[in-house]
């Protein structure tokens, strides 16, 4: 049996569909939804809203426990009611509304359906929504029928991956022809990546064929997954075309799958940026508006140029409305309207309240905070658009009319210094010292930086002045338009310093080193498996698993070193200061070393 359904928008038609098989799954969850909306412009529609069953020539919708039901021709339905050609369905008081256009009858099938056999179509993107969806926003709208591409049939296999092995020098073919394909640097995978791509996690990220479609899912990798060129966070779909990206500089994957090619006003290109980057309205103004694409140096105190590229730009996540909710809970829980991915991020982080109008953020508990404008709360605070929410690496922004948004800064840091000084007294004699003379610096997203010169000439003074350890007596630091001193309580959580000397316990194992870390600075909520999984990760990362249940004592200056490293890279920081980090290393350690610098992923510091 086929049904075709379409989207009634005001009694016009968008988005017709196809589809054949016994469950037609609608929702927001693009993972096992053939026909999803967006969260952004439906927030009434639930993760698997509804099903359509087809079966002795009739067609049944139910409601799937969604949160606010589902409605036909009107009346809203507590048990499978029939629909014909001509039905409304709505997803949702105010929501969506579905026209059943066409039924037709098919050859009647024997055997109990296989998951192959259920209805496939091609779903679009939303042209206002990222390509990375998150926990709160993942899903789309249809679009109009002259622009929706036509789904054709896809036999398993026939869809595979471009992926040029540096090592082999040309490009491979990988096949899909599994129901779950998984990438990383595990030998067991179907994807394996060349085992010193550091970047890489063993089990970095993994497809999955739902019948002729495919999707991707990061598996909690230490530096991300992306998917044309936006960090994902939850499970997204593949069309023709898309470059999957296994941490910001690791290796490049292209999906080539003919049968589903990219909607012609899909909102991301390969490559390209979109409005849905911005950033937030500066919190420090004009000031932060300057920026070419490399790296700036400027001692005039003149430093000038244009406003920040979009690529270097916090990625928006989600924009949750708050409909006829009175609140939106924030935290790391499935069970969270907004959901947060990081283990800084408490289950139950946080809540925005609505009120006569207005919008006030509450800490419900959690072990790292929540700041406004760089201030820790307690209790309940009244916020606006102009304020600067801060939980983890993620900034948000509240209004009643808009609802929340979040923008994740985890691979989009930008650190600018602005006419920077350093006066201290003179110890020798009367009068002072200028250690820093206006000073301007501005440093793009993930760049690998180091601060090069003499004894004395003031690495460690300007890298402390960066770093918030020691700051200036003059000037401004910001860390993506924040001013890193007023706002230091709050973004110190996203900054990792790695001092001169080494100082661990040297009693402990490594294993027990990065354990103790881990509960001390992530949330107290974690499981026992989730540390296990960040401490082997950053083990791996960073060389380190051979020497798991080593004692410190016994490492040598390089391994501790290392550890030193990986104690920093346990909170997944967005950038990472290190001081001499291969000061009195032998010459093959110290090129270990920095090679295991320019693979770790975030933006990096030394001198």
């Amino acid at each position: 049996m086929k049904l075709v359904l379409a989207e009634d928008r005001g009694g016009q038609l968008h988005g017709e569909r196809s589809f054949t098989g016994d469950v037609v799954f609608v929702g927001r969850d693009p993972a096992v939804c053939l026909y999803f909306f967006s969260q952004e412009q439906w927030p009434m529609v639930s993760r698997k809203h509804a099903e359509f069953r087809l079966g002795d020539g009739r067609c049944t919708v139910a409601d799937t426990n969604s949160r606010f039901g589902t409605f036909v021709n009107g009346e809203r339905i507590t048990s499978p009611r029939e629909v014909r050609v001509g039905s409304h369905v709505q997803l949702g008081a105010g929501g969506p509304i579905l026209r059943v256009v066409s039924l037709e009858q098919s050859p009647a099938q024997t055997g109990a359906p296989k998951p192959a056999d259920l209805g496939r179509m091609e779903t679009v993107h939303d042209a206002g929504a990222a390509a990375a969806p998150s926990a709160a926003a993942k899903s789309v709208t249809p679009q109009s029928p002259g622009n929706q591409p036509q789904a054709r049939p896809s036999p398993a296999g026939s869809a595979h991956l471009e992926f040029v092995d540096p090592l082999a020098g040309h490009t491979r073919r990988i096949e899909l022809n599994k129901e779950v394909t998984r990438l990383g640097r595990d030998p067991e995978g179907e994807v394996v990546i060349d085992a010193d791509a550091a970047v890489v996690s063993r089990r970095h990220a993994e497809i999955k064929r739902s019948g002729d479609q495919y999707s991707i899912s990061d598996l909690r990798s230490f530096n991300g997954t992306l998917v044309n060129d936006q960090r994902i966070t939850e499970t997204v779909p593949l069309f023709h075309g898309d470059q999957i990206q296994l941490g910001v500089g690791g290796p490049r994957l292209r999906l080539v799958d003919p049968a589903h090619p990219a909607p012609a006003h899909r909102a991301i290109q390969p490559g390209a940026p979109t409005p849905s980057q911005r950033l937030i309205p500066p919190a420090f103004g004009e000031i932060a508006a300057m920026a070419q694409r490399q790296t700036i140096v400027s001692t005039s105190g003149s430093l000038q140029g244009t406003k920040p590229p979009a690529g270097s730009q916090p990625q928006l996540l989600a924009r949750l409305s708050f409909e006829n909710r009175p609140q939106l809970s924030v935290g790391r829980s499935p069970e969270s309207d907004v959901r947060l991915d990081g283990l800084q991020i408490s289950n139950h982080h946080a809540r925005f309240v609505r009120t006569n109008g207005s919008v006030a953020v509450e800490d419900t508990g959690s072990t790292n905070g929540v700041y406004v404008n760089g201030e820790r709360i307690s209790g309940r605070r009244n916020v606006s658009l102009s304020d600067v929410i801060q939980i983890g690496p993620f900034v948000l922004q509240a209004d009643a009319a808009q609802g929340v948004a979040v923008y994740d800064t985890r691979s989009k840091t930008r650190i600018d210094c602005i006419n920077i000084a350093k006066v201290v007294k003179n110890r020798s004699g009367g009068g002072t010292i200028k250690l820093l003379d206006d000073v301007g610096l501005t440093i793009q997203p993930n760049e690998f930086v180091g601060l090069l010169g003499p004894s004395g000439a003031g690495k460690s003074t300007l890298m402390d002045s960066l770093n918030g350890m020691r700051p200036a007596t003059s000037g401004y630091v910001l860390i993506n338009n924040l001013d890193l001193y007023r706002h230091l309580d709050s973004l110190k959580q996203s900054i990792g310093y790695v001092p001169q000397d080494d100082i661990i316990h040297r009693e402990l194992t490594v294993y027990r080193t990065l354990y103790y870390v881990a509960r001390l600075r992530l949330s107290r909520d974690v499981s026992r498996r989730e540390i296990d999984q960040i401490v082997n990760e950053v083990m791996d990362v960073t060389g380190l698993s051979e020497r798991r249940d080593v004692a410190i004592s016994q490492l040598s200056g390089g391994q501790r070193k290392r550890v030193s490293i990986a104690v920093e890279l346990i909170t997944k920081p967005s950038v990472i200061f290190l001081d001499e980090p291969t000061s009195g290393l032998d010459p093959a350690t110290e090129e270990t070393i920095m090679k295991l610098f320019r693979q770790s992923g975030p933006t990096r510091w030394r001198t």
